[in-house]
């Protein structure tokens, strides 16, 4: 459609000049890194009057990569890869890895969306969402908040995300971990997955059952340098008591990237 009027017009090139920002990426481009600002929290508690207890806030600090994606005007679009945040909690520190989108742009009023599916700690995969809500004008920087119940009183968490670039890149054209054997499968006592490493990296080792619930942490960000890797499952929980029969799955994960193997385990 044309503009009618030079302030449509000035709103499209706005939006256009946001999309076009950051060049699309070609393939074997590498990601641009972004490192999460101070202020970026974790927050768990009442998000809606007329609740009287205010939420819990958690500081949050780690980095993540954008990957342009091929824009659906008036949107850019960007993947998120390589989320990888700590939240400092009284008790200790809790990781939080996963991946998402992003879209910013929009005709008359700049908007974005973040979405991201994530893990905390060693619990399932989680959809946080802000929704397609105001803001973005100040893009290439992110300020958004995602929240994974859509602030409903006293039963949400929100994540607030403040970041620029400036973390590492990643390179999103290549695998950066590739799985080898796992055997024996089926097992009864214990199995093995080879799996390795293109560089060195920070891995996470888990056993699930088929409804993603962590069964054993077996690498919990254990700092591996790159090349050949194994890791064995002796076929117990983390409280030490023996999983039952069935299907497993060994999901291996590292900053913008994972895989998973299943596995059978018999009686």
């Amino acid at each position: 459609m044309i503009p009618r009027t030079k302030a449509a017009a000035a709103r499209l090139a706005c939006a256009w000049a946001l999309i076009a920002l950051f060049p699309a990426a070609p393939a074997g481009a590498q990601a641009v890194g972004y490192a999460l600002s101070t202020g970026s929290a974790f927050q768990i508690g009442c998000f809606t009057p007329p609740c009287t207890c205010g939420p819990v806030q958690n500081a949050m600090t780690g980095s993540f990569a954008l990957v342009r994606q091929a824009p659906t005007p008036p949107f850019a679009r960007y993947d998120i890869v390589g989320a990888h945040w700590v939240v400092q909690f009284p008790v200790g520190p809790v990781s939080i890895t996963g991946s998402g989108t992003y879209r910013v742009g929009g005709t008359g009023v700049v908007q974005q969306q973040l979405s991201l599916d994530l893990v905390i700690g060693s619990g399932p995969v989680r959809h946080f969402d802000s929704g397609l809500v105001p803001g973005g004008a100040n893009f290439p920087r992110i300020e958004a908040d995602i929240s994974l119940y859509g602030g409903l009183a006293c039963a949400d968490t929100v994540l607030h995300v403040s970041a620029g670039p400036g973390g590492s890149t990643l390179d999103v054209d290549g695998p950066g971990l590739s799985l080898g054997p796992l055997a024996p499968n089926p097992f009864r006592a214990a199995t093995r997955l080879a799996f390795t490493l293109r560089d060195d990296a920070a891995v996470r080792v888990s056993v699930l059952d088929p409804a993603g619930r962590s069964v054993r942490t077996l690498a919990d960000g254990d700092w591996l340098a790159a090349g050949a890797h194994a890791v064995e499952w002796d076929g117990r929980r983390d409280d030490g008591r023996v999983a039952a029969p069935g299907l497993y799955f060994l999901l291996v994960q590292v900053p913008g990237r994972s895989e998973r193997a299943s596995l059978i385990k018999l009686r």
